[in-house]
């Protein structure tokens, strides 16, 4: 198929067709007739080449093709609109667009549940759409307008990529929370005699830690990710070494006891990166100041 051949206006007679399932009612909200509607959408068959709707004594049904579009084709008139507000204009709470934000199973954790309370409050017609891939994957995603905004401890120097600073993190000691024993000053004898989970995403800042320091520890669990291990932790005698924040929620839902290393933490960045073509989109523009709004190390 070819796009230049299909005429975007075409698009929003689509899109209305779809949510109204009704020509009489898709007319009124287009400021169009009725026989107009129709024409536009034959043109529109004609260039998919696909029905896109049946008739049905309920009213006009999608097909499954139609069904694929429909969402895609919300979103992108959502960003053209959106796009085309002054910046002065732009108002959050009648934004309806969906953001992608590119995040790993930890920034799922500590961005997520803000975001939707601060969006309900402000923005409840915006929606959010979370990705996970992987890191080698990021920048291609940006790029190729897969998703709107990327964080996490990242590296892209891209003259084509923003960024913005969110807050430094450093490594912590998790355990569970013994009463009896309570743990204050980690030893490094203790920390080395003691088991210790392991969390291994790729280019995961803390193991690249211990990878530099060439610091050895008794690993007797690994685990690709960070959802389980609070339940593991709380349930066993293991050590893990994790990212403050990440201990810090975990302390908040878990019996857990946070412990600082036995030894200097080094220090991490965690960025906020998007594409340069987003600079002057307001909506995107407000999306990175509720970003830093919301994790800014200011905020702590």
């Amino acid at each position: 198929m070819d796009i230049n051949r299909i005429d975007l206006n075409l698009l929003k007679i689509f899109d209305s067709v779809y949510r109204l399932r009704n020509l009489a009612a898709v007319a009124q909200e287009v400021h169009l007739s009725q026989p107009a509607v129709s024409h536009a959408l034959a043109r529109l068959r004609a260039s998919l080449d696909d029905p896109l709707f049946t008739r049905t004594p309920h009213g006009l049904e999608p097909t499954a093709r139609c069904e694929r579009l429909a969402v895609p084709i919300r979103n992108a008139l959502d960003t053209i609109r959106d796009s085309l507000i002054d910046s002065a204009d732009f108002k959050p709470e009648e934004c309806t667009r969906e953001f992608r934000l590119l995040l790993s199973d930890v920034g799922e954790m500590l961005f997520v549940p803000s975001l939707m309370s601060h969006l309900n409050t402000v923005a409840p017609r915006v929606k959010l759409a979370i990705v996970q891939a992987p890191r080698a994957n990021y920048e291609r995603m940006l790029r190729d307008r897969e998703v709107d905004i990327a964080v996490g401890h990242l590296n892209m120097t891209r003259q084509s990529f923003r960024e913005q600073p969110l807050f430094r993190d450093h490594g912590v000691v998790l355990g569970r929370r013994n009463a009896d024993r309570p743990r204050t000053d980690l030893t490094m004898d203790a920390f080395e005699q003691a088991s210790h989970a392991v969390i291994n995403p790729p280019d995961d800042p803390v193991e690249e830690m211990f990878a530099d320091r060439n610091i050895k520890r008794n690993v007797t669990l690994r685990m690709p990710n960070y959802f389980a291990l609070p339940d593991v932790i709380e349930s066993s005698d293991l050590l893990v070494t994790v990212p403050s924040r990440i201990a810090r929620f975990f302390q908040r839902h878990f019996d857990l006891e946070i412990s600082e290393l036995p030894f200097p933490s080094p220090l991490f960045d965690v960025r906020m990166f998007w594409h340069v073509r987003h600079d002057s989109d307001p909506a995107h523009a407000w999306l990175r100041d509720m970003f830093l709004f919301l994790f800014n190390d200011k905020k702590d």
